[in-house]
């Protein structure tokens, strides 16, 4: 997750301010259309929803709430499964003798670029949802997902793998930092805390099962297919997108519901603020930098975060020096990741107890965004006895469970220490 604070400080008013006649001068017949659409106008000039209105994301039915979470988890859930991050690793060797360019190359074009893409994409988009709405950027971002892979997988040139990666990286960034803006439009904030962990969950239990994906489809098919899989499944993601999804920003709904009353109303058409070049440097590089470089506490969470994810790469390339004296296979090492992932689950009776204890402190009124990074305490503790127990209990004769255990607990760590950056950012903002 890069930044999910952003969705939150440039966050917009739901309301909108009329530049016409003023409600003493609407037509009854104007007014009716008014509370059809479920909007109110009051102080003369101002159109906003009524508390009750269905059109409010906060007010749909849990159906269509659920429905909306689930389609920007599966996209979310398939970029971190399938070749946009630890699977398509698995490409590197075998792309490498098949370019005939050295691993250290390889890993460039198939790890580097797509960091990079990532990076730059998840400065330069969040600020562009606030104008354009969450759905086209989700739309977007699946669309140019199984291009990237096509232009991967088919292209015989590492140019290829360099230009395809990169753009993989770029549209990864959409889910990962947008995601938690369709949350907050859509859940209470007493229901928010939940939303935001099975994120976190869905995505770092697709993570943990990229490499084995990755491993078994290059083992079979060669590593080509992993790119031609991901091509077929993503594009499918993208038409379930298009026809099952919804806007979920407040503003670009109550927009265009404006829009239909133009007319009636005799005011200007709305539009949306589109940030401009200064905007963005303040909003996307100035003040996340600002935040980092002034916050302690933001400095040593966002460090660590990032720390215990980079472990997940570090474990592709390293978990078959692990496995393999205890008599693994090429493919099956990728199963310790299981482990990562089963262990991962046990977060969820911790946040039983947390999020009791937070609804505690929050009926008190005492109630503070630090309050919400207990998970680091958890986390940074698993961190720390994961790797004591992979770097000493690997090759002293016990079996093969005891360095699964120490990767089960960093996948543990990884998941507390992440989503309890996401909840004190997402506070903080």
């Amino acid at each position: 997750m890069s930044m999910p604070d952003i969705e939150k400080t440039a966050e917009s008013s739901t309301s909108s301010v009329l530049s016409g006649p003023g409600e003493e001068n609407i037509s009854p017949a104007s007014v009716q259309k008014v509370e059809d659409l479920g909007l109110r106008i009051y102080d003369g000039d101002i159109v906003d929803w009524h508390s009750r209105s269905s059109a409010q994301p906060r007010n749909w039915s849990l159906r269509k709430k659920l429905c909306n979470t689930a389609w920007i988890f599966l996209l979310d859930s398939f970029r971190c499964v399938d070749s946009l991050d630890c699977a398509l690793l698995s490409a590197a060797a075998p792309a490498a003798a098949e370019y005939g360019i050295s691993n250290a190359q390889s890993l460039i074009a198939f790890s580097l670029m797509y960091g990079l893409g990532e990076a730059l994409g998840s400065i330069v988009i969040p600020p562009y949802t606030e104008a354009f709405g969450r759905k086209p950027t989700y739309l977007v971002a699946a669309f140019l997902l199984p291009i990237s892979c096509l232009i991967t997988g088919t292209i015989h040139s590492v140019a290829g793998a360099y230009v395809g990666r990169f753009v993989m990286g770029a549209t990864g960034s959409v889910p990962a930092t947008v995601v938690v803006g369709s949350l907050e439009d859509m859940w209470e904030s007493r229901s928010q805390g939940w939303a935001i962990y099975a994120w976190v969950l869905t995505a770092g239990l697709g993570v943990a099962l990229g490499p084995i994906y990755g491993a078994y489809i290059t083992s079979l098919l060669g590593w080509r297919w992993l790119y031609i899989v991901g091509t077929i499944i993503s594009s499918l993601i993208l038409f379930l997108l298009l026809l099952f999804t919804s806007e979920t920003r407040p503003s670009v709904l109550l927009t265009q519901d404006l829009r239909t009353l133009q007319s009636p109303l005799r005011t200007p058409t709305p539009t949306h603020h589109i940030p401009t070049f200064r905007t963005f440097c303040r909003e996307s590089i100035i003040l996340p930098l600002y935040l980092f470089t002034t916050s302690p506490l933001i400095l040593l969470t966002s460090t660590l975060a990032s720390l215990s994810f980079c472990l997940i790469f570090l474990f592709t390339e390293a978990l078959p020096v692990i496995l393999l004296p205890y008599n693994f296979t090429s493919t099956t090492y990728s199963l310790g990741f299981v482990a990562f992932a089963i262990v991962m689950l046990l977060g969820i009776p911790v946040r039983v107890v947390e999020f009791k204890w937070l609804g505690t402190k929050e009926k008190e009124g005492e109630l503070t965004p630090e309050d919400r990074i207990g998970g680091f305490v958890t986390g940074a503790g698993a961190l720390v006895g994961g790797l004591w127990v992979l770097a000493w209990g690997t090759g002293m004769g016990v079996g093969w469970w005891l360095p699964m255990l120490g990767l089960g607990t960093l996948g543990f760590a990884a998941n507390e220490v992440e989503f309890a950056l996401g909840g004190y950012l997402t506070d903080v903002g």
